[in-house]
């Protein structure tokens, strides 16, 4: 009977892990302007910079260090991202602290995501997706919840402590141990007789008694050289991961902060960006949970990555015309859907299409495709909402970067007031 309720147990703690994992993340940009009002799209970046620096490194060390050890490590930096956020007396100590928390989802995420292969592989990563879709859902309606209830985000940010708890029991106590099909690979789950010796034991011990990471099992042999071209081939799958990614996050970074209905109002900024925002989590929580089930090969995810780039121009217009209304959440609740769905879509096609010895590393590296594109859609998104504002000449906020057409307008501000005063001084030559 324990042998029968494993994979379900497992299930359930990828989904709980998917979902803690992204939480804090989620409760960051959801407090962005509490954070750093005039600059949003810095807090993107805090949020994402460490994430890619994880997900660049990982698969050359992440096999010296354990899943046990790793795991641990995070629900400490989680715990110290809290405090930072919460009690840091400058923007800047507030980043930092925000720097924390994408280390911790970056560690958890490439980890979670390669521990997946030495399971069932796609209902656990279909658990660990749809965990983290919930997660923006849940983030969002925790920070709402707190914000209309008027309480200051330093009680939000403390009342999170469950989380490197809950995050601790569910690995250490839900989790059950991996165990592998000797003849398929390592994304095959068994029961085994609790008396049987198996080559799997070597994997479990891993987890029990803080030995090597699994990863040795099938890719401690490749070179550093061997890994990184090995990685360069999974771009049929990372490049609409990027596409997708970069799409969304200049959307909600750029122009989600800089409408609002009037966007002159920032009562009503404040109000489409926090809605705007969850309709989009919602979307991605359906599309984590059921795109699995229809994504069947990789032109779907090339698709989805196009369509999410139309929907980058369809935003923009709406932010710099500007037109519409509140209707706009529908098609903000796409956007979630195409994010959501390339995602899940990727990483269950690597589990299914590559060999079962490179779905570990395989499954670790493509992540870095969507942090890439985040990085690059909060730069854009920094200079979008800049730009925005300047143009609708919204004077209540002053963004951190300013756009280039402000630049020209004060130079020819200056030149036209040199040009008027030449008519002043005849000795002035024109």
């Amino acid at each position: 009977m324990k042998d029968r309720l494993r994979p379900y147990r497992n299930f359930i703690a990828f989904w709980i892990l998917g979902l803690l994992n992204n939480f804090l993340y989620v409760t960051m940009n959801a407090g962005a302007e509490d954070i750093n009002e005039a600059g949003i799209a810095l807090v993107y970046l805090a949020n994402i910079l460490p994430t890619l620096l994880v997900k660049l490194t990982g698969p050359y060390w992440f096999h010296y260090v354990s899943y046990r050890c790793r795991i641990n490590f995070n629900a400490a930096l989680m715990v110290i991202c809290l405090v930072t956020v919460a009690w840091g007396r400058s923007t800047y100590v507030k980043l930092l602290g925000v720097a924390i928390c994408s280390l911790a989802s970056g560690i958890g995420e490439a980890s979670l995501l390669a521990m997946a292969s030495f399971y069932e592989a796609k209902p656990c990563l279909a658990a660990w997706s749809s965990g983290t879709g919930f997660a923006g859902i849940a983030g969002y309606a925790w920070s709402l919840a707190f914000g209309s209830a008027d309480i200051c985000f330093q009680v939000q940010l403390m009342v999170a402590m469950w989380i490197p708890i809950a995050w601790s029991l569910t690995f250490f106590f839900i989790l059950g141990p991996p165990w592998i099909d000797k003849e398929r690979g390592a994304d095959q789950l068994v029961a085994c007789e609790d008396s049987e010796v198996s080559s799997s034991e070597s994997v479990a011990s891993d987890m029990d008694l803080e030995t090597h990471s699994a990863s040795e099992v099938v890719t401690q042999q490749l070179s550093s050289k061997d890994r990184f071209c090995y990685i360069l081939t999974l771009w049929p799958y990372m490049v609409p991961l990027f596409l997708v990614y970069a799409a969304e996050y200049t959307i909600q970074a750029g122009f989600w902060a800089a409408m609002g209905f009037p966007v002159t109002d920032r009562a009503s900024r404040h109000a489409w960006y926090k809605w705007a925002n969850f309709t989009y989590q919602v979307g991605v929580f359906i599309s984590r949970t059921f795109f699995v089930l229809i994504c069947k090969n990789r032109k779907v995810l090339w698709l989805g990555g196009i369509l999410q780039v139309m929907m980058v121009a369809f935003f923009g217009a709406a932010a710099t015309k500007p037109f519409g209304d509140w209707w706009l959440i529908a098609p903000a609740l796409f956007v979630g859907f195409l994010g959501g769905g390339v995602y899940v879509g990727a990483f269950s096609l690597i589990a299914q299409e590559q060999h079962p010895a490179y779905v570990e590393l395989a499954l670790s590296s493509a992540s870095v495709a969507d942090t890439f594109g985040i990085i690059v859609a909060n730069i854009l998104g920094l200079i979008v909402q800049g730009c925005v504002f300047g143009k609708m000449q919204v004077l209540d906020t002053s963004p951190d970067f300013k756009c280039g057409y402000d630049i020209w307008s004060d130079l020819n501000r200056t030149v036209a007031k040199v040009h008027a005063a030449s008519h002043c001084f005849p000795g002035v030559q024109r």
